[in-house]
């Protein structure tokens, strides 16, 4: 049966181009990795950066746009709103990753930020709107973690252009920018998104334990993440480790009662649930090491290249391109395949290259991990293909 729809045709179109452009920022990365294993002279921050805002940017900014208008009930379908943050995301990024080749920081990494923070802006902008202006349903209350997470990447870019303009002490600066990236608006996005999509996932409730708690634990995240990245940014670093604590204990209010219900309620383990729960547990674990870390005297940059690795490739990009199986199909009109049998395989390479990174393996850590999301963007392509050849 053909598509006739013009807003469900719209919808695929866009949903398909965002996710190879996602895909192809995951490959990008992990192609200057191998560069860089090769003895290439590739800066460490581009091989972060296609990561981290090429990749998971791009996707917070699609996905939290398509859950805020599900949530508030105020979808519109025209994407022209989002395809400009996400076309400033991409040419900040390029202008940053051409800047960077030169080892310095100039006016074009300073162009390229406000051009990311100028996207930032623009969608906590559009996010607040959808929720004052909506007939907000009880699931809304996850939607102000949306409008917080792109708070912290505002800040978080602001630390980093005064770290660049020598303003206040750069590995200081940096320290307390990679936090608030990586535990604000990367860790809340995922919190806020999760208490309704890992039950959509696994066929279960969704937690009311959960949904009731989501205010109380934004307030304690908020609150530990801000004081821990003043002080980070002071150098004040133990304290900031026990600040941070308290984002270790927003995420267990919510995540605590999400698991239990799941679990406890003969959940459908695909491909997509497990690497959402498995991507969830390891930033779960990596927020308390990088805290407690902190907390006892480890160097905060020190800690930041440690435990990177296995945040961007077992954490949360095992936890996108698993999501991005089951939903893609699904917005693009076709239906989510849940069969497939090489996906525990999938996970098992990203997983152990996961724990191997953290051993020092690095470089077996991140082969594993390299092969497995990039074995995990083909299977996405490939069920979208085969579903939508059975839909024509």
């Amino acid at each position: 049966m053909r598509i006739h729809d013009i807003s469900l045709a719209a919808r695929g179109r866009w949903h398909i181009l965002t996710a190879a452009l996602i895909a192809g920022w995951i490959l990008v990365g992990l192609g200057l990795l191998i560069a860089s294993s090769l003895g290439a002279p590739v800066v460490w921050w581009d091989i972060i950066h296609p990561f981290t805002i090429g990749a998971l940017t791009t996707a917070i900014i699609v996905f939290s746009t398509h859950f805020t208008e599900a949530l508030t009930r105020t979808a519109g379908g025209d994407y022209r709103g989002v395809g400009s943050r996400v076309a400033l995301v991409q040419i900040g990024l390029i202008l940053l990753l051409i800047d960077r080749a030169g080892y310095d920081w100039s006016p074009l990494a300073d162009v390229a930020s406000t051009l990311i923070i100028a996207s930032l802006t623009w969608h906590l902008w559009f996010v607040v709107r959808r929720l004052r202006g909506s007939l907000s349903g009880s699931f809304a209350v996850t939607v102000p973690f949306y409008i917080a997470a792109s708070v912290f990447m505002i800040v978080s870019v602001v630390l980093v252009i005064l770290s660049g303009n020598g303003v206040g002490e750069y590995s200081l600066l940096i320290g307390a920018h990679s936090r608030g990236m990586v535990w604000g608006f990367a860790w809340l996005t995922v919190i806020g998104t999760v208490v309704t999509l890992l039950p959509t996932l696994s066929a279960t409730a969704i937690s009311p334990t959960a949904r009731a708690r989501c205010i109380r634990a934004l307030i304690v995240h908020c609150a530990g993440l801000g004081c821990a990245m003043a002080l980070y940014a002071v150098g004040l670093t133990r304290a900031a480790g026990v600040a941070q604590l308290l984002v270790v204990l927003a995420a267990l209010l919510i995540i605590q009662p999400v698991l239990a219900t799941v679990m406890g309620r003969s959940p459908r383990l695909t491909t997509a649930t497990v690497a959402v729960i498995a991507g969830l547990l390891w930033m779960l674990a990596l927020c308390a090491g990088d805290a407690i870390s902190a907390a006892v005297g480890a160097y905060p940059r020190t800690i930041t290249l440690v435990v990177l690795p296995a945040f961007l490739g077992a954490g949360l990009l095992q936890l996108v391109t698993g999501v991005l199986h089951h939903l893609l199909p699904i917005l693009t009109g076709a239906r989510p395949n849940t069969a497939d049998r090489t996906g525990y395989a999938r996970l098992l390479l990203i997983n152990l290259g996961g724990l191997l990174s953290l051993l020092d393996a690095i470089a077996a850590g991140l082969i594993m991990m390299g092969i497995g999301l990039a074995a995990n963007i083909f299977a996405v392509g490939r069920a979208l293909y085969l579903q939508k050849r059975l839909e024509n």
